[in-house]
């Protein structure tokens, strides 16, 4: 009975500090759901996306604490990430919080807030 108390209690304080989803460089990145080229934190998890209207193609939102600042800024080590992965930011296009990325003639956007961010696929010239 004791063993199995113990048990319980290892599993719980797992479950509880496995399932914290802060923003750690050390946990590393997977694809974004809507493009399996552009980087997202791997404890980063989905919520309901915004709708696409305009030059919106694809989008995904999602949860991950320290992901970005009261003024929206992210961790350098994210867009260093996104770099390293072949985006190009096009700092020219950035609007506050909003930053966009090319590759390929595929452009991202990536809209950072506190706790909270959204990828987009955008249209491109060559779609229109």
């Amino acid at each position: 009975m004791k063993q199995l108390l113990a048990l319980l209690v290892l599993a719980s304080a797992f479950l509880v500090t496995g399932c914290s989803n802060v923003y750690s460089a050390e946990d590393g990145y997977r694809m974004a759901i809507i493009n399996q080229g552009f980087p997202v934190p791997k404890e980063a998890y989905e919520v309901k996306p915004e709708d696409c209207v305009g030059e919106i193609t694809k989008s995904a939102k999602y949860k991950l604490k320290g992901i970005g600042d009261a003024d929206g800024n992210p961790p350098e080590h994210y867009l260093r990430t996104i770099e390293e992965w072949g985006w190009m930011e096009m700092p020219e296009e950035r609007r506050g919080s909003i930053h966009f990325y090319e590759k390929k003639g595929k452009i991202m956007s990536l809209n950072i807030q506190q706790n909270v961010f959204d990828v987009f696929e955008m249209t491109s010239a060559t779609d229109s």
